[in-house]
């Protein structure tokens, strides 16, 4: 384990199980599982939202059928608010499989977008992280559609969010920009409970955006996007605060998804508990290497190993992690990152 600047964090503690399966338990139509430190509760009658999350007996987000952390097509002024039952409410069709220890959710098509989700949810034994995959199906006949996958977790008032930022960047829509503790290389936003309703996008440089509640540590990794393809009024990193929570939110590109064809996202998630000696104040050059550490460790263990892509057939290309098309001797759909790929 290697230390940066001068603090270390335990990454990849299960490496040595690699093999050993995650096991989902049902009670009440409520699945819940618990691998590597972190225990998952998921509702499959609330969209397949992730009501619980936690990491050595801490709650990393807000936990509640009300919270919690969701999926949404972006942009937002597209189906303005509230959002489509479809993404909220509506009852998704559970399954597992066993011999990954992977839950699936598929929801229904909604009627507007058109658009169906499918959530895969699993344990990375590897990197010790949780890790998220959505497939957005468009299930129309008649034509593209065109959005960017979204995630959103809501987690506590009084937490830091920060994240390194690739430009300058900033887009203000109808919510005045929620103002940054610090604007340098990294975006730093420190919650004190004043701010309601307002909401920052800015454009993430390496992939990542982090939580820091107390000495709890929350990193979100996502394949870059260039700001050429963010969905509009969008950005791939924001952060909103209202009422008792603050949402940790990250973007994909802005992608058309032709008739029957599905678009592929992967997110990861990453917890650690910083040691007292950390300094945990914004701009902390302690958070930005912990913070790399967890990102980093997730990346690695994201990158395909031999024998372990897949490829798909079909008459259309895939996508790179910034919505560019691939050469035809490139078509590999490699783990983490994203790709268009025919409907089964």
């Amino acid at each position: 384990m290697k230390a940066l600047s001068g603090l270390a964090v335990m990454v990849g503690a299960f490496a040595g199980s690699a093999m050993a399966v995650p096991q989902w338990m049902s009670m009440g139509g409520i699945w819940e599982s618990s691998f590597g430190g972190y225990m998952v509760t998921v509702d499959p009658a609330k969209a397949g939202k992730i009501t619980k999350f936690r990491y050595k007996g801490l709650d990393v987000i807000q936990p509640g059928a009300d919270q919690g952390a969701f999926f949404w097509p972006a942009p937002q002024y597209i189906w303005d608010w509230p959002p489509p039952e479809s993404y909220t409410n509506s009852t998704y069709n559970a399954s597992l499989e066993a011999s990954t220890g992977t839950m699936v959710l598929v929801g229904p098509p909604d009627p507007t977008t058109k658009l169906r989700v499918t959530k895969r949810f699993s344990f990375d034994s590897v990197a010790n992280s949780f890790v998220l995959t959505y497939t957005t199906t468009n299930t129309a006949t008649d034509s593209a559609r065109h959005f960017a996958p979204w995630e959103i977790s809501r987690g506590f008032r009084n937490s830091l969010l920060f994240f390194p930022k690739a430009t300058k960047f900033k887009f203000v829509g109808p919510k005045t920009d929620l103002p940054l503790a610090l604007d340098d290389s990294l975006g730093w936003y420190k919650d004190d409970s004043t701010q309601n309703g307002q909401k920052f996008f800015r454009d993430g440089g390496e992939g990542w955006l982090a939580q820091l509640k107390d000495s709890l540590l929350f990193v979100k990794t996502i394949p870059d996007v260039d700001s050429t393809r963010f969905a509009p009024r969008e950005s791939d990193i924001e952060g909103y605060a209202e009422g008792n929570f603050i949402e940790n939110e990250v973007l994909g590109p802005w992608t058309a998804i032709q008739p029957g064809d599905s678009l592929v996202w992967t997110v990861r998630w990453s917890c650690a508990i910083l040691p007292k000696t950390a300094n945990l104040q914004v701009g902390s050059a302690d958070l930005k290497s912990a913070a790399r550490q967890l990102a980093k460790s997730a990346t690695a263990s994201a990158k395909p190993r031999a024998g372990k892509a897949r490829a798909f057939s079909g008459t259309r290309p895939l996508v790179d992690a910034r919505g560019r098309l691939l050469p035809k001797s490139d078509r590999l759909l490699k783990s983490g990152d994203l790709g268009v790929l025919p409907l089964r």
